[in-house]
């Protein structure tokens, strides 16, 4: 019982010396929502959304999606505004990490400060000068964007096999966050590092989707046709804001700086923006003979070139091919049993009025021919008996 008592005292005092710790700055305390990597580098996060003429974030929630199923957003993002297998599709994205073009040569700026007249210990005066030295590397960096739900969220149809709404996320803006990751390793390491975006531009788009019978369509035209964002050719870039939503720059945000000297604070930040804007981007739907529903969700694949301004030593990265390939993500499979949905899609035909009413008049008809054929004389016969 003692030695009960004793683990749990040498317990509690580890505990309060480790909180002791922290407080002093002694152990490293990371932010909430960590990070992609532990390299040095830029980094994207997934912060919000702009839809439904409202802002959607971790700790943004309107209160019309008081019912939302799917509401993460970070590294990667998985959206679902309400119930979970009604109404609006989900809208997810990931992505992997920038990573440095190892095969290209990064590009180097050097320039020289005058720092004026000086004098020296002996009492010499001389002219103090600074070489300025900034690289530009070359990355790349690749996400995924797609659609993803039941039969239900595809569409919403009526007794007629009409499609009276499609959940479509034109308008949608998805608002990502650039954060120059500039670890230090060692708590004394003297170097200073800096990071920032110089452009991010598209270097291809491709579109994919998968059939009710889960038969994967790569570069499927039906997607291509029907859906719409910026960017989607090649060479189209993504503007870089310095707030989200495009505000102007707050001129009195403190100054960074290296070995002394001001970094220009238009370049050199503490976050930068960027926005996908989703022009039309909805599940297609159609009808076989309006009978069978079918539908498809669409995932697009965009890979972009990015170049990045780099002032101090930069040492700890990751280079394109030391990370798995990202894919085209494929929607969720949604399978069937076909002779259930033959029957199911003649029951959907069946409750049509319009439809019965036509199917009644099929059967009038064929009786009147089956009997016909079984029995010729039958019509004369029941003529005859009417004019008696």
């Amino acid at each position: 019982m003692r030695n009960r008592q004793r683990y749990a005292v040498v317990l509690f005092l580890i505990m309060v010396i480790a909180v002791l710790l922290v407080a002093r700055g002694e152990i490293p305390k990371f932010a909430e929502i960590g990070y992609l990597t532990g390299t040095q580098g830029l980094e994207a996060q997934f912060h919000s959304l702009f839809f439904n003429d409202s802002w959607c974030s971790v700790n943004e929630k309107p209160s019309w999606a008081k019912q939302a199923s799917s509401w993460s957003f970070g590294y990667s993002l998985v959206f679902d505004p309400d119930i979970k297998d009604d109404g609006w599709c989900d809208l997810a994205a990931t992505q992997q990490p920038f990573t440095l073009d190892a095969d290209v040569e990064p590009k180097h700026y050097s320039w020289t400060v005058d720092l004026g007249e000086v004098t020296l210990s002996n009492g010499t005066k001389a002219k103090k000068f600074y070489n300025f030295e900034m690289w530009r590397y070359r990355l790349t960096w690749k996400i995924n964007v797609w659609l993803s739900g039941t039969e239900a969220e595809a569409c919403d149809t009526t007794y007629f096999n009409i499609i009276t709404w499609e959940p479509n996320y034109a308008g949608t803006k998805v608002w990502i966050k650039l954060v120059p990751r500039t670890f230090v390793y060692f708590k004394e390491n003297p170097d200073q590092l800096f990071f920032a975006p110089a452009y991010l531009g598209l270097e291809s788009c491709t579109w994919a989707g998968i059939d009710k019978e889960g038969r994967t369509i790569m570069n499927d035209p039906d997607m291509q046709r029907s859906q719409d964002l910026i960017p989607k050719a090649r060479g189209e870039t993504l503007g870089i804001y310095y707030q989200r939503g495009g505000t102007p720059v707050n001129l009195e945000q403190t100054l960074l700086s290296y070995q002394g000297l001001s970094l220009d604070t238009a370049i050199f930040r503490n976050e930068y923006w960027t926005r996908i804007d989703l022009l039309n981007f909805k599940p297609i739907n159609w009808f076989d003979y309006q009978i069978w529903h079918n539908w498809k969700y669409p995932s697009v694949y965009l890979e972009f070139s990015a170049y990045v301004f780099v002032v101090g030593r930069w040492t700890v990265y990751l280079a394109t091919g030391e990370v798995p390939q990202l894919e085209p993500h494929t929607p969720i499979m949604v399978t069937g049993n076909p002779i259930a949905d033959f029957f199911a899609g003649i029951a959907a035909w069946l409750s049509n009025p319009i439809n019965q009413f036509w199917m009644l008049l099929i059967i009038i008809v064929i009786v009147i021919l089956v009997v016909s054929v079984m029995s010729p004389g039958l019509w004369t016969a029941l003529a005859m008996r009417k004019r008696g």
